[in-house]
């Protein structure tokens, strides 16, 4: 693998930033998902850093800039306004993909975590000063189990996690988070503190 934290993806002004994220650490049965994985990722816990189960979750967008506080507010109403509009949907998680810099399960079906990701970005978008990351040709629904925290052979690992494969878990999103993420690139994961929770429909 490769080390995940390269300087282009240091945040330079450290944060805290805005995100908008599922929580998955709320779910029970994610939890359980993640621990069945913990003691082969513990083994690599020197290249490997292995996201605590309070800080799981999957990224809908993130706004990788500093809001004011009537930007924030702006925010919180338009979010609450747009999400409001789309209604809860059930999303399988799993398997777990061993890639070139993270550990990440995938999230189907992903087209309706890519429309949840475009009713962001468009109440984001309606924010005077809020400039989002360029939109991805397409979606990518994930979560990250571990980020690699330094280059390292991983072949070991890559067979391990493809001989697990536990059946996967499926979730109800009728909620997500509003919060402020922090970088931690020397523990090799992301916290944060919730602003607020938004509902679905």
């Amino acid at each position: 693998m490769e080390n995940f934290f390269t300087q282009e993806r240091i945040w330079q002004s450290r944060g805290p930033f805005p995100h908008v994220l599922v929580l998955l650490g709320e779910y029970p049965e994610f939890r359980e998902y993640a621990r069945i994985h913990a003691e082969l990722l513990s083994k690599y816990s020197k290249q490997l850093g292995v996201v605590p189960e309070e800080w799981l979750h999957s990224t809908i967008q993130g706004i990788h800039q500093t809001l004011g506080r009537k930007q924030l507010a702006v925010l919180r109403t338009a979010l609450r306004k747009e999400l409001s509009g789309m209604q809860p949907f059930e999303v399988q998680l799993g398997p777990v993909w061993p890639g070139p810099t993270a550990v990440t399960v995938a999230v189907y079906p992903e087209e309706e975590m890519a429309a949840l990701n475009s009713r962001v970005r468009i109440a984001a978008d309606s924010v005077p000063g809020i400039l989002l990351r360029p939109r991805e040709s397409r979606f990518w629904a994930h979560a990250s189990l571990a980020y690699a925290r330094a280059d390292f052979p991983d072949h070991d690992l890559n067979r391990a996690l493809r001989a697990l494969r536990p059946p996967r878990v499926t979730i109800t999103i009728d909620h997500v988070h509003l919060v402020m993420q922090y970088q931690h690139p020397e523990q090799g994961y992301y916290t944060w503190d919730v602003i607020e929770e938004i509902q679905l429909g």
